[in-house]
Formats: structure tokens, sequence, C-alpha cells
């Protein structure tokens, strides 16, 4: 007696192809075998039922004649999914199930690391060049004072590490010791793992755990790093500070990351925290500071000492300056990308008095009469 399809996925004969595909997906992950309470011959019905029903040609034939001529339908039938092959089953992946089994093994029971292992073996072969590997990179802070912020400076810090072994450099032997193949996995630098499942007998390709896919192992072991051929280092790393650099910003410094056997060292990020300054901050390539003056200095102007990062100079001061206006000292800033530097912007504030003397309202009292 012809299986009724539509039943075994639990869905109606007219059932859009969408609610198919979302029927199945659920029922084989609820029966997959290699989950807790699976049931493999459930599996297998479910999948022979998708097969004809996620198929729109096939599903044609079976709600006409009861059958696909691919094969007949019921025990035993092909319906171009599932057919007897040596050690196991073969499978064809052709009505649109690889995105399905997708899903089916990223589950976090198990499955998931074994299917992608399978998935990576397929085309790999003895000889294929492996990537070359490469250390991680390491990302370190630093504060960094205003002025060296500026104008630049050199900074040490002492880092650890895992860099080469000084005894062997990396080779993982005595010096002078003989190398020869790995006997795990013959040079190779990688082993094969057979494994069955109900889709047959797959190959995956891991690295070797004994020569840690150098393919070659010495015959006497390295008894500073003791095979490792890196070691954790503490070091001191000199750090250029280029001028202008701002508040947030990396340094890369190219190779200072970790090291790896016959491999690629990392890189060494370093991010600057620029401390804040008691008298300048910084707007793009220009440097602001507020300047505070006598009221008399600015309605008569006259010669100011200020403090800037280069030492003390001298400004004018116009006269009738009002609150908030800016003096501009050019290329007094912070230094340029590409050449020239910002300018040095000041703002002028008066200060006013706590109390006044009778001469001074005196005088006030004469210049409100003037009207100024």
């Amino acid at each position: 007696m012809p299986k009724d399809y539509y039943e075994i996925l639990g869905v109606k004969k007219g059932a859009a192809k969408d609610e198919i595909k979302t029927a199945y997906r659920k029922l084989a992950h609820q029966h997959h075998p290699d989950k807790k309470g699976g049931d493999e011959k459930k599996f297998k019905e479910i999948n022979e039922a998708y097969q004809i029903l996620g198929d729109d040609q096939k599903r044609q034939q079976y709600d006409t004649f009861g059958q696909t001529f691919s094969g007949q339908s019921g025990p035993g039938g092909s319906h171009g999914g599932w057919s007897p092959g040596e050690g196991g089953f073969g499978f064809d992946f052709g009505g649109g199930l690889g995105d399905i089994f997708e899903d089916i093994f990223s589950a976090k029971s198990g499955p998931a690391s074994g299917w992608e292992d399978i998935l990576g073996g397929f085309g790999r072969g003895r000889g294929r060049s492996r990537k070359a590997e490469r250390g991680s990179d390491i990302a370190i802070s630093i504060d960094v004072p205003f002025r060296e912020s500026v104008f630049g400076g050199k900074r040490s810090v002492v880092m650890e590490r895992s860099a080469l072994c000084d005894i062997c450099r990396g080779s993982g032997g005595e010096p002078g010791a003989n190398i020869k193949t790995c006997p795990t996995c013959s040079g190779t630098g990688t082993v094969r793992e057979s494994r069955r499942s109900i889709f047959g007998s797959f190959t995956s390709l891991s690295e070797c755990a004994v020569c840690k896919g150098r393919g070659e192992i010495p015959e006497r072991v390295c008894k500073h790093c003791r095979g490792a051929g890196v070691l954790p280092k503490r070091q001191t790393i000199d750090i250029d500070i280029p001028p202008g650099i701002r508040d947030g910003e990396a340094i890369k410094l190219t190779g200072f990351g970790e090291e790896i056997i016959k491999g690629q060292a990392g890189d060494l990020y370093v991010r600057i925290h620029v401390l804040p300054h008691h008298l300048f901050r910084r707007e793009g390539p220009d440097l602001l500071i507020d300047l505070t003056l006598p009221l008399t200095k600015m309605l008569l102007g006259g010669e100011e000492s200020i403090e800037t990062l280069e030492g003390k100079i001298i400004i004018q001061i116009p006269e009738l300056s009002k609150t908030g206006d800016f003096l501009r000292l050019r290329g007094k800033g912070v230094p340029r990308e590409r050449g020239g530097r910002g300018d040095l912007l000041i703002r002028l504030f008066p200060k006013l008095p706590k109390r006044l003397t009778p001469q001074a309202k005196k005088s006030l009292l004469d210049l409100e009469k003037e009207g100024l």
C-alpha cells in the first residue's frame, strides 16, 4: 500500500512548499538519530516524504499516480533520495536538503562540529598547501601627557608575550638534533579520521597533535621550551608617539604580537589615552586656551605674558576687547600630518573685582556720565 507522505509530514495535500519545508525541518530535528530520543526509521521515512513533496515534479507525479517514475513509492523505493550503497546509504542533495541539513547540524548537541569537519574534508588531499598561520594580535593602552600627544615622543613598555625559544629558535629540538618525519601523520601535518553515519562513511582532516601540523619532529626535544618552540617572555617594547596623535587612536607595531612556530607573528596595537591639560584643550589641529584679564586691560589694551606648550610668550591685547573675543597665534597649534601646524586660539574674559574702592567707584561713575 503506498505511503501517505502528507500524513507523514503532518500537512494537508494542498500545503504550500514553504509549509512542507517547515514541517520537515521540525520533524527532522525531532527524530534525528544523533539526538536524544531520535528514531532512525522515522527519520528515514520523513526524508523519503520530503524528497517527493519537496520536488515539484515528483510531487505532481505522486499526487496524480500515487507514485513517482523515478522509483515506486513505499518501502524499498528510492524516490531519487535514499539508495543503498557500500558501507551505508548514499544521498542525493538535489532535492534542496543541503540548506536543511545545515540547520539540523547547527544544534549545540554535538553533531555540528562533526558535520563541519565532514564538509571541510571534501576536496582535501595529501599535498594540498596549508594556509600560512599567524600569531594572535595583542592590544594594550598607555597614558600620554597632553604635550607629548602634540609634539610626539618615545615611550617604553614592559609586556609579556609568546616569543620563539632562544635556544631552539622555534624548532622544538635541541641544537644540532636531527629532524625526522612525524610517524603519526607521515609528514603531512594532518591526520585523517573516518566517521560513519546514516549517510555513509566520511573522512575528515585535522591537525596532527604530535607535530602540531609541522610534519616533522626533532629526535631530541629542546629542554628549554620542552618542544613547544615558543615561551612566554617579558620584553621591553619601544614605542614612537607620532606628533598630533589623538585620544583613542592606536599605533600598530607589526610583528610585535604573539609569535608562533613556522608562522607569521601577530601585531601589537597600542591605544593612546591622552591625559587632559589644566590650561589647553584641542579642537582638531588647533589649541584653545582661556585668558582672564583685568577689566582695564580689556578696555585699554596692552601687553600680556601667557604660558604656551613651548614656554612663555608676550602677546598684544587689542584696545576695547570684548568678552569671548579670540586672538589667533598662527602656527602655534598641533602639527598636521601633511606638514605645518594649526593655530593657538586665545579666548578673552574680563576679571571682575570682588569689591570697589571709593576711588574706583568714582572713576566708574565718571565713565557712566560719559556714556561708557
